[in-house]
């Protein structure tokens, strides 16, 4: 028998005044780190191969978030070059300490053990969260970084999930008093724990976070990999140090018990509370539609603790999307339209790239064409993103000239209109948009030459399953009546649960002329999530010295209400 939920009792209890509703921010924000300084929360999300790195979100009232800063805004801070899927900086953690702000995270660049090429731990300072300070390497290497400083003993901990010793290269939950300034371990490194099961390449613990209540200290870590069998456990001891006595609780949050559940792969919790003492935890998660999802998204969780000094999650039963909690007020649900005209100077702040750029891949606001239209090749002057091609593609492990956005709703529009131009377009030369997860699995369309025929071809390039270098993606396009971008030619896709939609339409009034509609299982997510990319490429080629300038004037979301059932059916 399914157990009756939270929400379904509040439902028959007039004494209920639920509000906060999961996801807490939806769309590809995984392995959230919640802190709450005075009476503001921040929440810093893993970024992967998307630049700026690290994004930090503020609240105060736990319902609404704002993406105000970047721990990583500077290209040559911690480069990632030339890596590949899954790869780059994850598993943030904040920490705040004598009035500074810590993000601590770690950075992979690679994972071949016949080079070793390990994960690095690191950390950056701020005061504001704006203004950060050098970036601090750590000794240890391993993933998932802590930074706890003892307020007894004033001792600053590093814990980390990390290699017990160095020939075997198991690894489990380790540990170093650690200098702040200089990265190093100033006590013995050592194995302080490892979880609740056995420990194998998938089940190894992970994501551990120090805290102290009432007299003991809990070591909170993440177990059972990122998938269907992931969790959260919990353990607590006199000392920093250990030795650590596993909960009669544990596992705190495992929703993996019934795979039919919406919510999946809960886990990766951080446990923090509001300024009257009441406690929750982030976590992430998916919500799954027929075995696929978005990606992990940051959930909410009620903590309560017992008179024996353990804490339950959820009251210890499942996580569900029907679930309400009284922690903050209603969130405005669907949101409100999201429109982009870009008028500078800079790119706003929820847009990305891939990887770290080295070059210029774009320009924003004032499109600098007046008395220049040869040179430009546009057709009016005014604002938009001008993208500066290069050879690379989406699929290669390198930075194109593209710009991103999280796809945050399961039901909803992505509009894209092209900036018009006066000159025409080669085969290899593209401007489109992209439903993204990956290099390995994404959707391109837009415009391009066409191959076989005189003037512009909508096409749709359909690269998934890993085709490997040099391989075309399979690919399709339609002829149109037309030799330059006109002016209002707008791409759109339609996410609608389980499929996506793409089409265009070539004037402000006209209809959408839809062209292909493909289950979204055909973009699979795995650490990373779906964005909406706008690129455009040579294919391998110059973008020709006089050939015309490319990008977009605006960008249009519109979201509609989502309907979520606790179970996939």
């Amino acid at each position: 028998m399914r157990p009756l939920s939270i929400a379904a009792g509040c439902a028959l209890l007039a004494s209920c005044a639920a509000a906060l509703k999961n996801p807490l921010l939806p769309g590809w924000n995984p392995d959230p780190h919640v802190l709450r300084v005075d009476d503001t929360y921040y929440l810093a999300v893993s970024s992967f191969l998307t630049y700026p790195g690290l994004p930090i979100y503020q609240s105060k009232d736990l319902s609404n978030w704002e993406l105000v800063s970047h721990a990583l805004d500077q290209p040559d801070v911690v480069p990632i070059y030339g890596v590949g899927t899954d790869k780059g900086v994850w598993a943030p953690s904040l920490t705040h300490i004598n009035g500074v702000f810590y993000m601590t995270s770690m950075a992979m660049w690679g994972s071949d053990p016949s080079y070793r090429t390990w994960p690095r731990i690191f950390w950056r300072s701020s005061l504001d969260l704006h203004t950060w300070s050098d970036v601090v390497w750590a000794e240890p290497y391993g993933i998932d970084p802590h930074l706890y400083r003892d307020p007894v003993s004033g001792k600053d901990y590093l814990t980390l999930m990390g290699v017990q010793n160095g020939y075997e290269s198991w690894f489990g939950i380790s540990q170093c008093e650690v200098n702040l300034d200089s990265g190093k371990c100033k006590g013995p490194y050592r194995n302080i724990w490892n979880g609740t099961l056995p420990m194998d390449a998938k089940a190894r613990p992970e994501g551990p976070k120090l805290f102290r209540k009432d007299g003991y200290y809990y070591l909170l870590v993440a177990e059972g990999g990122t998938g269907v069998t992931h969790r959260a456990t919990i353990a607590r001891s006199k000392s920093p140090e250990g030795p650590w006595e596993g909960a009669p609780t544990n596992p705190l949050i495992f929703n993996g018990a019934d795979t039919n559940l919406t919510i999946g792969a809960t886990g990766h919790a951080t446990f923090a509370t509001t300024p009257e003492g009441r406690w929750f935890a982030t976590i992430l998660g998916r919500r799954n539609v027929n075995g696929w999802s978005l990606g992990r998204e940051t959930f909410f969780v009620p903590v309560e603790w017992s008179e024996d000094g353990w804490p339950t999650m959820n009251e210890g039963e499942f996580l569900l999307p029907s679930q309400t909690f009284d922690y903050g007020p209603d969130q405005v649900r669907p949101p409100a339209l999201f429109e982009d005209r870009f008028e500078g100077p800079d790119l706003g702040i929820s847009w990305y790239q891939l990887r770290s750029p080295y070059t210029a891949n774009y320009r924003v606001g004032d499109r600098g064409c007046a008395g220049q239209m040869t040179a430009c090749g546009n057709m009016t002057d005014g604002t938009g993103v001008v993208l500066r091609p290069n050879v690379y593609t989406l699929s290669d492990r390198d930075s194109p000239a593209a710009i991103l956005r999280k796809q945050v709703s399961l039901n909803m529009t992505f509009s894209a209109t092209l900036l018009p131009s006066h000159k025409t377009l080669g085969p290899s030369q593209s401007v489109g948009v992209s439903v993204y997860s990956s290099g390995e699995a994404h959707i391109d369309f837009g415009l391009r030459g066409c191959r076989n025929s005189t003037g512009l071809c909508v096409f749709i390039d359909k690269t998934v399953d890993s085709p490997g270098p040099g391989t075309a993606p399979n690919s399709t396009e339609e002829t149109l009546a037309i030799t330059s971008i006109p002016a209002d030619f707008t791409l759109h896709v339609r996410a609608l649960y389980d499929k996506y939609a793409l089409g265009y339409s070539a004037g402000s009034t006209d209809a959408v002329h839809w062209i292909l509609d493909f289950p979204s299982d055909l973009v699979p997510t795995n650490f990373d999530g779906i964005m909406f990319a706008l690129f455009a490429s040579g294919n391998g080629l110059p973008w020709p010295f006089d050939g015309p300038e490319v990008g977009f004037s605006r960008v249009k979301e519109v979201y509609y209400a989502e309907h979520w059932t606790d179970y996939q059916s």
